[in-house]
């Protein structure tokens, strides 16, 4: 008989391929009423296309500056640091919304300190998180500001305040629980004004995605327009509020950005070209350059 826990891992991942499939249905819909049908764009400027690539290396050097700030208190080596942020890329590609950096993290540490490497991971992709839902939030009512009503404005900022509050004093409200694993969290937990550091540089990461995909927009064709980083704002805000479901948000993200950015006029071809090409340079090849790099470095894994 299957056990209570294998049969709700088999019930979510039925639940998980059907929802794949539903929107899988969805995005090829879309595909299917391109006016012109799926056409590859004629020129590309290889300028703007250089340009495309070259953001990829500044965008996971923020990331890296994060992951210094984490542990930038702990005595250990460079090259644990560095090996352990390069296994933390390959990990998360595999894990729903990217969020399971800490998994490959977490193993080149003593395992008296997993928890805090674990806990101050997700502080920093918390502070990813924060940053792209108030963007979007923000360019929704830049977008929208005759059809948003008053209420939804006090919506909307009250979930800005909100988010901002758990990020910085969460904690505070959680070591209150009387259980030993909330009461040690300010023991553990980076200080506020990391937190605030590590904000600032999900700003900076976030504004390289945006002026990136940006770029690839019109590298494939679109026209310039200034308005688009809203619209792309918009886009990123959704992918990170919608679930996710396998290998990060595929075939999610690519529907959710030809729903959102077609609203801006720009034709379906180019948006999954831009999204396609996005999420090919700024997570799969990444992947694979810390896969070769990592091959023979395994002897810094503490397990």
């Amino acid at each position: 008989m299957i056990k209570t826990k294998q049969f709700r891992s088999i019930l979510l991942l039925m639940l998980k391929l059907g929802v794949l499939c539903a929107v899988a249905f969805v995005l090829f819909q879309k595909i299917n009423a391109f006016p012109s049908g799926f056409k590859l764009p004629g020129k590309m400027d290889l300028g703007l296309a250089a340009l495309f690539l070259g953001i990829m290396p500044l965008n996971w050097f923020v990331e890296w500056l994060k992951w210094k700030a984490i542990v930038a208190q702990k005595k250990i080596h460079s090259s644990i640091r560095w090996h352990s942020f390069l296994s933390g890329i390959i990990s998360s590609v595999i894990t729903p919304a990217y969020a399971g950096n800490f998994i490959g993290r977490m193993f080149y540490f003593d395992k008296k300190d997993r928890k805090e490497v674990i806990l101050n991971t997700i502080v920093g992709n918390g502070s990813q998180f924060i940053i792209s839902i108030s963007m979007g939030l923000i360019a929704f009512v830049v977008l929208y500001p005759h059809e948003i009503s008053q209420f939804e404005n006090l919506i909307i900022f009250s979930i800005l305040h909100i988010g901002f509050g758990l990020y910085f004093f969460g904690d505070k409200v959680l070591s209150k629980i009387p259980l030993r694993f909330f009461q040690d969290l300010n023991l553990i937990l980076v200080s506020k004004t990391l937190r605030a550091k590590l904000i600032g540089l999900s700003f900076l990461r976030y504004f390289t995605f945006i002026v990136q995909f940006f770029i690839a927009l019109l590298v494939f064709g679109a026209k310039f327009d200034l308005e688009l980083f809203f619209w792309i704002a918009l886009m990123f805000g959704a992918i990170t509020a919608a679930p996710s479901l396998f290998f990060g948000k595929i075939i999610v993200r690519e529907t959710l950005a030809l729903s959102v950015l077609s609203l801006a006029g720009v034709s379906g071809p180019i948006i999954l070209l831009a999204a396609f090409s996005t999420w090919l340079i700024n997570q799969m090849i990444p992947v694979l350059l810390a896969t070769l790099f990592l091959k023979n470095k395994q002897e810094h894994v503490l397990v």
